[in-house]
């Protein structure tokens, strides 16, 4: 594997269906293959001027066609002030990483992708993940999965106009405590502001309502999958 990511790294004119992974001072992508998180770190480090090295709080990691990274908590404590871009890839997150709590960014492509959130472990971190979408009409083929819940929820505030999925505070939802995950974007792009997910408040009041919606799976062991709307099933209250 690891002279297999030496000689990656020099193929930029890699075909449509080579796998890659391109080390530039401004980012990584990779591409068409399975990607081991301390590898890609290894090839990094390596590939980089020292000046750079220093200082990658601007770096960007783009997950390009069919390849498919993991990592844990633990593993990207260090880098979570990377910007992420998922571009027709699968992330891959263990839950592993205790007492670690981190903030990522991650930009969805037009292209789309998947986000997998392992099963949680007795020593699980938690992760919030901030997403924005690279296209306007928000319509990526985009999926997440939580693997090893049998529910869980999403909320949309009217309010701040900010949607979340994943582990949420205060909603009473006991079946939830598998998820040790968020997921927040703006707007409502998985179109929660529909009458059946009203939770508080009513028409006609000054009350700005918090929206709820449960998923569930029948394996566990799969997990939850939620996938993003397409932009005509999007059919929420304005954001």
């Amino acid at each position: 594997m690891r002279v297999f990511l030496r000689q990656a790294i020099h193929m930029k004119m890699a075909t449509d269906n080579g796998c890659s992974l391109v080390v530039r001072a401004d980012e990584t992508a990779v591409r068409n293959g399975f990607f081991n998180w301390n590898n890609v770190i290894e090839v990094v480090n390596r590939s980089l001027p020292l000046s750079r090295r220093s200082d990658l709080s601007s770096y960007r990691f783009v997950i390009g066609s069919r390849a498919w990274v993991r990592t844990n908590l633990t593993d990207l404590a260090r880098w979570s002030s990377w910007e992420y871009v998922l571009q027709g890839g699968t992330l891959e997150i263990d839950s592993f990483g205790p007492f670690q709590v981190l903030w990522l960014h991650l930009i969805i492509d037009p292209a789309g992708g998947e986000i997998i959130f392992g099963p949680k472990h007795s020593e699980a971190g938690l992760i919030l993940i901030d997403i924005t979408f690279g296209s306007s009409d928000r319509a990526a083929p985009f999926s997440l999965i939580f693997r090893g819940n049998e529910t869980l929820t999403a909320s949309y505030d009217s309010d701040t106009r900010i949607t979340l999925v994943g582990l949420l505070a205060g909603c009473g939802a006991e079946r939830d405590c598998a998820a040790w995950a968020v997921v927040r974007c703006d707007g409502d792009p998985y179109g929660l502001s529909r009458p059946e997910n009203w939770q508080q408040g009513g028409e006609g009041t000054d009350t700005f309502p918090l929206f709820l919606k449960r998923y569930r799976t029948q394996t566990p062991e799969n997990g939850v999958v939620i996938h993003l709307p397409t932009r005509t099933q999007q059919t929420g209250r304005p954001d």
